[in-house]
């Protein structure tokens, strides 16, 4: 059986591998040029960067890897599982935000933001679960 905690991490890197999946094949990594260049226009330190698929493709796969390989350690409830599921949470709440945004600034669809409510949604059910007092989690089957 999943706790409630170890299952919402789950879904929260399911969510990240699903929205990955999403920027892979829209070419989020092309679109990084636009969209700092963008950036760089209202805040001119702000870098304009480029990215190459495999690069890109890379660090996505890393991540992916990261949260799925954490999964035992959230259910063991380990001080730094515990503190990457925070950080997890947190990033994903922006990166959803992020690409949500990205869609009134470009007045249309930018790679990922399918996928991007389901970073929210995850995200916030995996705080919820991670500031609940005590610690003690309820068993789910």
């Amino acid at each position: 059986m999943m706790t409630l905690l170890e299952r919402r991490f789950w879904l929260l890197a399911l969510a990240q591998t699903a929205h990955s999946i999403e920027e892979m094949t829209a070419g989020l990594y092309d679109f990084f040029w636009i969209a700092t260049g963008r950036l760089h226009g209202v805040l001119p330190g702000f870098p304009q960067m480029r990215m190459k698929a495999t690069t890109f493709a890379v660090i996505n796969m890393a991540i992916i890897a990261t949260l799925l390989a954490a999964v035992p350690f959230v259910r063991s409830r380990r001080p730094v599982a515990l503190g990457l599921a925070w950080v997890a949470a947190i990033v994903e709440l922006a990166n959803g935000t992020g690409h949500l945004a990205g869609t009134v600034v470009f007045s249309g669809y930018v790679p990922g933001v399918i996928t991007a409510p389901f970073l929210l949604l995850t995200g916030i059910l995996l705080l919820q679960e991670l500031r609940k007092d005590g610690g003690r989690l309820e068993r789910v089957s």
